[in-house]
């Protein structure tokens, strides 16, 4: 399925479009699930869920997808936002931005977007101490 190992190598899925099928349309996601074919339409997770999708080294998909984990080793064309962690390995070619909280891209993964982090997005908001400086201009005696 990837060329190395994913950390989450032992989950189990509640949906697989096969190799060799193509979909077209919008899912929305309830568990685990694995695109091995082309996926042509948006993907959403369940408000309920809490789960990983997974693009697998020959699976396609052509949309916009929201999930709360994120595992590429195929093609992604679309906008990603992901609640949690995104995994971009090495076969991986996403062309769309990403919207993360945590991202890991392996060397040789190609990612042409725009990547913009949850985590700072919120810090930007909080208040931060300011210290101010003043210039004095300092006279020759």
């Amino acid at each position: 399925m990837f060329d190395r190992k994913p950390s989450s190598s032992q989950l189990t899925f509640t949906n697989e479009i096969g190799a060799g099928s193509k979909v077209l349309g919008n899912l929305e996601g309830n568990g685990n699930i694995r695109v091995l074919g082309h996926f042509a339409g948006d993907i959403t997770e369940a408000s309920e869920s809490k789960a990983t999708l997974v693009i697998d080294k020959d699976g396609v998909l052509t949309g916009d997808l929201h999930y709360t984990n994120l595992i590429v080793a195929g093609t992604i064309e679309g906008t990603i936002t992901v609640d949690e962690k995104i995994e971009v390995y090495p076969s991986a070619l996403i062309r769309g931005d990403i919207h993360y909280k945590s991202i890991d891209i392996h060397p040789n993964a190609r990612v042409n977007g725009l990547l913009t982090c949850a985590v700072l997005d919120q810090s930007a908001h909080q208040p931060s101490d300011v210290i101010a400086f003043d210039l004095t201009k300092k006279i020759a005696s």
